[in-house]
């Protein structure tokens, strides 16, 4: 049986990444952010470190498996030393594996592909840290906060207070929203970009007005980014759209205006 048999992760789509590069500039949003989503492994690794090349290849080959449970972000410290330093980097290669923004465990050094498994099974299968963002414990409240989070136009504290939403009459809120909240997200990571570059350009200004707070023009784009999609993109833009139906209330006048549309490609 293989190590990575537990959980229920669904494979990676098309435009989830298995291996990415990160700089000091990009760890925030590809590293942080994205270990609310998934587990992140770092390597911090060096060109000119032997026992990283050897390394490398064994972490690179385990990200890249259909059902690997993590993505794998490789920082070169030569080049990026603000977070070698800021992450106590001695030395190397250095592994650390981060879910919800938190480092939950590493290890320094060459370990075979069978002990990389074992690391990878035992940090993943625990249970997450609690989010550095706390929502309330009451439903009712941690919905609110849920919705003004996501009117602000900020998803990553929208995800966490709704991908951990308690068992409640919200709930099916909760799931309703959800959709809108990991948009945000995989727009920022690059996680939602199809490679088509007319559908990405709709997607990053589609995430653009939602942090500007202006869901008219969000939906509307998210309107033309239905006529530009391949017909595999358009449930995962209608459930967007219904997402942002959901925040606002279907008696708006832009749920009115645009729930027919979305009808039609969901039926």
């Amino acid at each position: 049986m293989k190590w990575f048999s537990f959980g229920k992760k669904k494979k990676k789509s098309a435009a989830e990444v298995s291996v990415l590069e990160v700089t000091d500039q990009s760890f925030e949003v590809q590293v942080i952010h994205r270990s609310y989503k998934t587990p992140v492994m770092v390597d911090f690794w060096a060109a000119w470190c032997g026992p990283c090349r050897q390394l490398g290849p064994v972490l690179e080959n385990l990200a890249e498996e259909a059902d690997s449970p993590f993505v794998l972000a490789k920082l070169d410290t030569e080049h990026n030393q603000r977070m070698a330093q800021k992450y106590g980097i001695r030395s190397i290669p250095a592994v650390k594996m981060f879910r919800n923004g938190r480092i939950v465990d590493e290890f320094t050094g060459v370990l075979p592909a069978g002990l990389v498994r074992r690391f990878v099974s035992k940090t993943v299968s625990a249970p997450a840290p609690a989010t550095k963002f706390q929502g309330s414990d009451d439903p009712i409240k941690r919905l609110e906060q849920a919705r003004h989070q996501l009117k602000k136009g900020n998803g990553v504290n929208a995800f966490t207070l709704l991908n951990s939403f308690p068992e409640s009459d919200e709930s099916e809120t909760a799931v309703a929203l959800l959709p809108l909240a990991r948009f945000m997200m995989d727009v920022t990571d690059g996680d939602a970009l199809t490679g088509l570059e007319s559908l990405d350009k709709l997607y990053q200004q589609t995430d653009l007005a939602l942090k500007r707070s202006n869901p008219k023009k969000a939906l509307a784009l998210l309107a033309e980014a239905l006529s530009v999609g391949e017909e595999s993109d358009q449930p995962y833009i209608a459930d967007v759209m219904k997402a942002l139906f959901t925040l606002l209330g279907e008696n708006h006048k832009l749920t009115k205006q645009y729930q027919a549309l979305v009808t039609a490609v969901s039926s």
